[in-house]
């Protein structure tokens, strides 16, 4: 019994020595973990922001990496998702609702359906439709087994339209509800060859197939795997037009690693199956299919699908179905600052803002009256190898580019001269890097790792998209076609586009394209186009400077004014409408035989400083432009 005791105490004894080293060794831990965090804020305080950021990043890295290596696509992701959830609701449309499973049936019925058409992994199918849940269980039918979807502009009319379908070579073009894509169609059908037409409309075009009854007719029962094993993450998941810097649209490449990659983009901030989604933004760009559809199917969240965005109505919908993430471009959120204020403004249940191309301005005003704790504002291409986005809700940046982080994702900035167009080079005729708060032009490095697919068929474009020897002799890098900036603490900030591109209503105009259109005129001999700032306005408006082919005309008739109005209104889509017109006796030409435009950007439309005659588009036609419609343009009492 003595023994047991003395036994007893000895033990107890022992243990609180052991307990007492591991209070010290965890006091020493923590206090030097303690010095280390406070000399990492005082001395690399963007050390700490990157430790943040890795730390919010690593989960959707890890989950990158074991759909790599499980060969897994976003088809994997959504048959996991309806095993998972098979009656909770996916999408909601007009007030009506579809569940996972009904979705999965549905997309099960258009993978039959293309087999039986003779499609199959690889081949491509070009699809024309407004944001629709018919677009949703289309991609994802022909996702299963493994066919290439070519996402055409609903807006795009003509020429633009006959070139977009064409340089994707689809096996068959599926239009959907709408008469007017069907009429878009049929007005361009005869220049498109060894195609099949399919359109879903109630109402036939002719000689088009039914796609809804070729669909009903099939099983609602899962499609084998196996009609896509043939598939990798290099694989080609869709693709995507870009204006890209000149021309025509291009149909950028999307692999199924970079539509992972898209995604994952909302898993950054912990989207979950809990989260309701507010998509407005159009199918046919990355954003709202990639980022959006894909980030919600591959957690079982809802998305709040709407055709088109309204502002008298984006907060009574949000209100209406509680919800928690909204997906913007800046323009949309400028929209919504401009409504008039209202009680409600704060009652939702909104807690992230994602998107991209929001003005500090805006941003600032959009968060003070409608109290969304945080925006999440990116940077990103879809051609682009990389991307950023900013986790901090730090005002006006798009991410992070510091020298650890340029170890994960390999970019650079560097000189760039916009009069010219070009990098600026050093004596040794390699490019010079950008310091802090320096804008640059983006440019990334090409490895193993980090590739540029690039455009379908667009050998030419793609050439031009790469520079070489940056750093090195030999070495290659892709040009964004941005310049950005980085400050003192390595938060990137956007700030504008290089090159024959700029941005309006939330769309990119290629400036070429526009020219080609306008100049085609038959009373014009040539034009060029550009865009200029409006105050209040998110991106450029678009101008085009033009030459009458009599140069002695000092002004445009009123049937001139019509007929090139009416040409744009054919031709181009709504946004790519030039909003001003310069009546020019000759243009300005560099030594390379391009046209100078530096001098007509920075003169815009201020009638007050040039001596040219100026039009505004006022009204469905141009009308002359005098320094009192100037004010109210710029003041806002006019808007274009």
């Amino acid at each position: 019994m003595a023994f047991d005791t003395v036994w007893h105490a000895d033990l107890h004894g022992s243990q609180r020595e052991d307990d007492k080293m591991l209070l010290l060794a965890t006091g020493i831990l923590a206090a030097l973990s303690g010095t280390i965090y406070l000399g990492i804020k005082i001395f690399a305080p963007w050390l700490h922001f990157d430790l943040i950021y890795l730390r919010k990043a690593l989960k959707s890295v890890n989950e990158f990496n074991a759909a790599a290596k499980a060969k897994k696509t976003l088809a994997d992701y959504f048959d996991e998702t309806v095993a998972k959830y098979p009656n909770k609701v996916f999408i909601i449309f007009q007030e009506k609702s579809y569940t996972y499973k009904h979705v999965e049936e549905k997309a099960n019925q258009v993978a039959r359906a293309a087999l039986k058409m003779g499609l199959k992994a690889g081949d491509v199918a070009a699809v024309l439709m407004y944001n629709q849940p018919d677009l949703i269980w289309t991609y994802l039918g022909l996702q299963k087994i493994g066919v290439e979807q070519a996402f055409i502009n609903h807006n795009l009319r003509s020429k633009s339209l006959s070139h977009c379908i064409k340089v994707c070579e689809p096996k068959i073009l599926i239009v959907g509800q709408g008469k007017d894509l069907s009429d878009a169609v049929l007005d361009i059908k005869d220049d498109i060859t060894g195609i099949s037409f399919y359109s879903c409309d109630t109402s036939l075009p002719p000689s088009f197939t039914s796609f809804t009854e070729a669909c009903s007719s099939m099983s609602t029962d899962p499609v084998d795997a196996s009609e896509r094993s043939s598939l990798t993450l290099s694989s080609i998941n869709c693709y995507i037009f870009t204006s890209g810097t000149t021309g025509l649209p291009k149909p950028a490449i999307v692999t199924h690693a970079k539509t992972l990659r898209g995604a994952y983009v909302m898993w950054m901030f912990d989207i979950s199956s809990d989260d309701i989604v507010y998509e407005t933004l159009p199918m046919y760009h990355s954003a709202g299919l990639l980022i959006g559809i894909g980030a919600v199917l591959s957690k079982g969240a809802t998305v709040i699908l709407r055709e088109k965005f309204s502002a008298t109505r984006f907060w009574d919908d949000c209100r209406k179905h509680n919800v928690t993430i909204i997906h913007y471009v800046g323009e949309l959120l400028r929209y919504l600052v401009n409504t008039p204020e209202s009680p409600d403004d704060k009652k939702h249940c909104v807690k992230h803002a994602i998107g991209n191309g929001l003005r500090r301005d805006v941003w600032a005003e959009f968060q003070n009256r409608f109290a969304v704790p945080n925006i999440v504002e990116f940077y990103a291409a879809t051609e682009m190898p990389v991307g950023f986005i900013n986790l901090f809700n730090k005002f006006g940046a798009c991410g992070r580019s510091s020298p650890f982080l340029r170890k994960i994702v390999p970019c650079t900035f560097v000189k760039y001269d916009v009069n010219n167009d070009e990098p600026v080079r050093g004596d040794d005729g390699l490019c010079l890097p950008c310091g802090a708060d320096e804008v640059g032009l983006l440019v990334i490095p090409l490895n193993k790792e980090v590739t540029f697919e690039g455009y379908k068929n667009q050998d030419t474009a793609n050439k031009k998209k790469l520079i070489q020897n940056v750093f090195k002799q030999g070495d290659v890098y892709v040009n964004a076609g941005d310049l950005l900036y980085v400050d003192k603490d390595y938060f990137t900030y956007f700030h504008d586009r290089v090159g024959d591109t700029f941005r309006w209503k939330g769309e990119n105009v290629s400036t070429t394209e526009v020219a080609n259109v306008v100049s085609s005129v038959d009373f014009l001999c040539d034009a060029c186009c550009y865009g200029v700032l409006i105050p209040g306005c998110e991106g450029r408006a678009g101008m085009a400077a033009v030459c009458h082919k009599d140069t002695t005309r000092s002004k445009l008739t009123d049937a001139e004014l019509d007929a090139i109005w009416n040409q744009c209104k054919e031709l181009l889509p709504s946004y790519a409408r030039p909003r001003f017109l310069r009546l020019r006796k000759e243009f300005e030409i560099t030594s390379t035989f391009k046209q100078r435009k530096m001098t007509l950007q920075k003169e815009a439309f201020n009638v007050s400083n040039i001596s040219d005659v100026v039009y505004f588009h006022d009204s469905d036609r141009y009308r002359p432009l005098t320094e009192g419609t100037y004010t109210e343009i710029t003041t806002g009492q006019i808007t274009l």
